[in-house]
């Protein structure tokens, strides 16, 4: 996460060790981000992880003019 966006990449040689490891499809992918949990899904790893990322998500508000006349 950085700068609130959540992005994916791919190192050859990480820095260091990812505290959590999932391996998914993006259908499971899109039920874990809809609050649906990790069923299907393979961790390797501390799953309180995941919580602790998603602390850092927050709705947006549905009343924000995103485009205005």
């Amino acid at each position: 996460m950085h700068n609130g966006a959540l992005a994916h990449r791919t190192l050859d040689t990480p820095k260091t060790r990812a505290g959590l490891t999932l391996t998914l499809t993006k259908p499971r992918l899109l039920g874990v981000l809809a609050g649906k949990g990790l069923d299907g899904v393979t961790t390797e790893g501390d799953e309180t992880l995941l919580a602790r990322v998603f602390s850092h998500v927050t709705w947006p508000d549905k009343g924000f003019p995103i485009v205005t006349p």
